[in-house]
């Protein structure tokens, strides 16, 4: 896919379109660890409350080999619900061999693997040497190359790196800054950088303290989804407690209020960007 057509902004109209998803399929955590431990007791009642809540799609990206083979586990279990990413964590960058890209690359052939990632570039607690993320970074963008998938893409004090091998290595990819928690300054160069990425905004949207509201102003409605990153960075109205994907509401609803929206308008919209940078088929047909 040229990553330029995913900027084609198509309007659906928004009369009816809460209304008349009667399965309530509106809103798309485009982020989440469903697959983790902290899900292992109620996992299958976390899912029925998103999907009962109107969360009824859901990327799961992995973060190594293991969480890589559960999330496309999970996606095969539900599918056209859970999504599955396959890619190493820049926590976890040491373990990448040439074995596990292997095994990678044999699962991008699963049709329910539609991103590469969750991967990235962390100096926050650097539980990996700079020179094996950016190796392991760089092997990842090849991945997404040579299997035409959008990447999902961690950055965390690392953003002047990323940028660099990005304009390297990554032109011409899409994909997604998840979490996004940088400035304005940094989310202009992003989009204006890349135009095949959009940014995706988390818990830390509804908390203050950061420059989250203006770039949330400014970023272009085709840029941007929401996502819950859970099983971390829990919305502040529900604080103390463990984040899930049913959760993802806050957010957009957050992101509504600042774009003077509704949050209907809001779902439309998010999921409308990701079923397209996941190549999830159009809203009529994923219902």
């Amino acid at each position: 896919m040229d990553p330029t057509t995913f900027l084609v902004y198509q309007e659906v109209p928004l009369q009816g379109f809460w209304e008349r998803e009667k399965d309530q399929r509106v809103l798309t955590d485009s982020h989440t660890h469903i697959d983790m431990s902290r899900f292992q007791e109620d996992r299958e009642a976390v899912i029925q409350r998103a999907i009962e809540g109107g969360v009824t799609r859901m990327i799961d990206p992995g973060c190594d080999l293991a969480s890589s083979r559960a999330a496309l586990q999970l996606a095969k279990e539900h599918s056209g619900v859970i999504f599955a990413g396959v890619g190493v964590h820049p926590h976890d960058a040491q373990t990448y061999t040439p074995a596990v890209e292997a095994e990678l690359r044999e699962m991008t052939s699963e049709p329910e693997v539609v991103a590469i990632g969750e991967f990235g570039l962390d100096y926050f607690r650097m539980l990996t040497p700079r020179d094996i993320q950016r190796e392991v970074f760089c092997a990842h963008l090849e991945l997404a190359r040579q299997y035409d998938l959008p990447c999902i893409i961690h950055v965390r004090d690392s953003h002047e790196d990323v940028v660099e091998l990005l304009q390297v290595h990554g032109k011409g990819l899409r994909g997604v800054f998840h979490c996004f928690s940088g400035t304005v300054k940094q989310a202009e160069e992003c989009l204006t950088s890349f135009p095949g990425f959009v940014l995706s905004f988390a818990g830390p949207l509804t908390k203050q303290g950061n420059e989250l509201p203006e770039v949330a102003r400014m970023v272009p409605l085709d840029r941007v989804m929401v996502e819950t990153d859970s099983p971390y960075l829990i919305p502040k109205p529900e604080k103390g407690r463990r984040n899930e994907p049913l959760f993802v509401r806050h957010t957009a609803q957050k992101l509504a209020d600042i774009r003077d929206m509704t949050l209907e308008e809001i779902a439309q919209i998010t999921t409308q960007n990701a079923i397209r940078l996941f190549s999830l088929g159009a809203i009529d047909e994923a219902i």
